[in-house]
């Protein structure tokens, strides 16, 4: 996801285009998701708050990782083509949840959990969206619906936010 979003980030900033998430992937979350497990593995942290999950948890936690991982690859490209290819928006995955980028990073910290089966090293990524995610997805509608007014209302009332509308339902 690191990767994806540091091989799009030129071209999003050249095309003008508003960093979805740029709040969101900041510290609290890049802490959590990525440098806290990268101590436990440095460091030899043994599990510190474990968890008794099913033998499938882990192999659920990577199919959910790489889905993430596909969802967060997806959004970055779809947002570039929108103005490219199609000319209109929204496109691709945007057609079906508003904020693919933050389904993906729900994705990713609940298979963080799977994968570490740990609360502290595992849940860590939870935490930090349960706090930070409300706010930045309020800001970021606030500005979409200032800068594409009614449209972007409408495009609300047929899309869910991090999963499709009938999913929800």
């Amino acid at each position: 996801m690191m990767l994806t979003r540091l091989a799009y980030r030129p071209l999003l900033q050249q095309h003008g285009q508003v960093l979805v998430g740029q709040c969101i992937l900041r510290w609290p979350v890049m802490g959590c998701m990525v440098v806290l497990p990268l101590l436990a593995v440095c460091l030899g942290w043994s599990a510190s708050m474990p968890l008794v999950l099913s033998p499938f948890a882990a192999p659920t936690g990577l199919l959910l990782m790489a889905y993430a991982c596909w969802l967060f690859w997806r959004s970055q490209q779809d947002v570039l083509l929108a103005n490219e290819v199609r000319g209109t928006w929204p496109g691709g995955v945007y057609r079906h949840i508003r904020h693919p980028l933050y389904a993906a990073l729900w994705l990713a910290a609940l298979a963080q959990l799977l994968l570490w089966q740990d609360v502290l090293i595992g849940g860590g990524g939870i935490l930090a969206l349960l706090l930070l995610y409300g706010p930045s997805v309020r800001r970021e509608e606030g500005l979409m619906l200032r800068g594409r007014g009614e449209a972007y209302r409408h495009y609300m009332q047929h899309t869910g936010r991090l999963w499709p509308r009938d999913l929800a339902a």
